[in-house]
C-alpha cells in the first residue's frame, strides 16, 4: 500500500463555507505555551453529500447536536479542533529510568580517567562550520553496545509511527558540547518533517551556562499580525528555550529556525551537555490493535481520494498532520485524535483568517474518517494516518 501523503495545493484562492469561530486578538508577551483544544460539531454520517463545515464554539465548551428523522435523533460526535499547531513537543522520563542511566553509564566508563587512552578517546569529530556550529559530535551506533542501541532505537521509532506517523529515522549522533561550544541558528528542512533530541546530560548537578535548545516563536515569524506598540518585546517572547533534562526528549518542527545557546563554564567533556539527536522521516500508516494495513486498504482506497481531492480545494497550507482513528471491534469509528499537528496556512491575499484554514483542513480530515466504516476484526484497533501539506 503506497504511503498516505497528500499535497494540498489551491490554485487560487477558496472561500471557507460555515462560520468558523476567530480568537480575539493575542498578546506576543502572553502566549500559551500549549495548544488549546477547541470542539466543533462533526458532519451527519446520513448526509455526507451535503458536508458543509461545522461551526466552531466559540467558548471553546463542546456542543451537542442532533439530527431528526420522524422520532429518531441520532448525536453528532464531537471533534476538536486544536486552536494552534504543535511546533515543540517535551517528553519527559522517556526512557525507562533505567536504560537512561545505563546509556549515560557507558559514556561515564569511557570517560573516567582522562590519563586512559584507548579506542573509544578517538570517535569524536570536532565538527567546526566557523560563524555557524561548533560541537563533539560521533555516530551512535558504534559509541554503545550493540543490545543497548537497538533497545533506543526501538524506543525512538516506536514513538515516531504511534505518535507522528513517521516510520525510520535519519542515523543518531551522539553530540557533546563543552566551553564556547554552540550552535547559531538555522533551521533543517531536508532531513525530515520531526527532529529530536534526547538529553543524557546531568542538568541537576551542570557547571556551565547554556546549552539549552532556542526556538522562534511562530508569533515571531509572522510578527507584524500581532505586533502591539503598547508591549514590550523581550527575549522570552520572541525565543522558546527547552532546557536539555535527563531523559527528555524534545522534539521540534525543523522548518522553525532553532539553535543552541552557547556553552560556558567547563572544558571536562563529563560535565558538557551530551544530547542523542536526529530526524524522523518517512511518513506512513501506522495500524495497531485488530488493525492490520491489508484488512484496512479497500476502506482508505475509498475515502482517501475524496478527501484528498477535498483538501486540494482549500487554501494552501505547509506542514504535517497526524490523525489516530480510534475503531470498535465491528468496524465504527469511535472517535479520533489529533497526534501531531504543524500545518501551517501559506500566506496569500485575499484569504481568510489563518485560524479559519486551519479549522476547515482538520475538520475535512476528522470528519471524513469519523464517517469512515473500516472491517469488522472482532477488537478494537487504531490507524495512524499522516498527512503531508506543501
Amino acid at each position: 500500500m503506497a504511503s498516505a501523503l497528500v499535497t494540498a495545493r489551491s490554485t487560487a484562492p477558496a472561500v471557507l463555507a460555515g462560520a468558523l469561530s476567530r480568537p480575539p486578538p493575542r498578546r506576543v508577551d502572553r502566549l500559551p505555551r500549549s495548544v488549546s483544544p477547541r470542539t466543533a460539531a462533526a458532519r451527519p454520517r446520513e448526509a455526507p453529500s451535503r458536508r458543509r463545515l461545522a461551526a466552531a464554539e466559540e467558548d471553546g465548551t463542546a456542543t451537542t447536536a442532533t439530527t431528526s428523522e420522524g422520532d429518531d435523533e441520532e448525536e453528532i460526535p464531537q471533534i476538536e479542533i486544536p486552536e494552534r499547531p504543535e511546533h515543540v513537543r517535551v517528553v519527559d522520563a522517556f526512557l525507562p529510568a533505567a536504560d537512561a542511566v545505563a546509556l549515560r553509564g557507558v559514556f561515564d566508563a569511557h570517560n573516567d580517567d582522562p590519563r586512559r587512552v584507548h579506542e573509544y578517546r578517538f570517535v569524536w569529530d570536532y565538527w567546526h562550520v566557523p560563524g555557524q556550529y561548533t560541537q563533539l559530535r560521533t555516530p551512535a551506533a558504534d559509541y554503545f553496545p550493540k543490545e543497548q542501541f537497538e533497545q533506543l532505537e526501538d524506543a525512538l521509532l516506536t514513538y515516531a509511527k504511534e505518535t507522528l506517523g513517521c516510520s525510520a529515522m535519519t542515523p543518531v549522533w551522539l553530540s557533546n558540547y563543552v566551553d564556547g561550544m554552540r550552535q547559531e541558528i538555522h533551521a533543517d528542512v531536508p532531513h525530515g518533517p520531526f527532529a529530536f533530541v534526547l538529553s543524557l546530560t546531568n542538568w541537576d548537578k551542570r557547571r556551565f551556562t547554556g546549552g539549552e535548545t532556542f526556538l522562534l516563536r511562530p508569533e515571531t515569524l509572522d510578527y507584524w499580525r500581532g505586533f502591539e506598540t503598547s508591549s514590550v518585546v523581550e527575549r522570552g517572547a520572541v525565543v522558546q528555550t527547552v532546557e536539555p533534562e535527563f531523559n527528555r526528549l524534545t522534539v521540534f518542527d525543523p522548518r522553525i529556525p532553532h539553535g543552541v545557546n552557547v556553552v560556558e563554564g567547563t572544558r571536562d567533556v563529563r560535565e558538557g551537555r551530551l544530547v542523542l539527536h536526529g530526524w524522523f522521516r518517512d511518513l506512513a500508516p501506522h495500524f495497531s490493535g485488530a488493525l492490520t494495513e491489508a484488512a484496512c486498504e479497500p476502506a482508505l482506497g475509498e475515502i482517501l481520494p475524496r478527501l484528498y481531492e477535498a483538501l486540494g480545494a482549500l487554501p494552501r497550507a505547509r506542514g504535517v498532520v497526524v490523525i489516530r482513528v480510534n475503531v470498535d471491534a465491528n468496524g465504527a469509528v469511535t472517535g479520533t485524535e489529533w497526534k501531531a499537528d504543524t500545518l501551517v496556512p501559506a500566506p496569500a491575499p485575499n484569504l481568510p483568517d489563518p485560524t479559519e484554514v486551519r479549522d476547515a483542513i482538520l475538520l475535512e480530515i476528522a470528519g471524513t474518517f469519523m464517517d469512515a466504516e473500516f472491517p469488522a476484526a472482532g477488537a478494537p484497533g487504531a490507524v495512524t494516518m499522516p498527512f503531508e501539506f506543501d
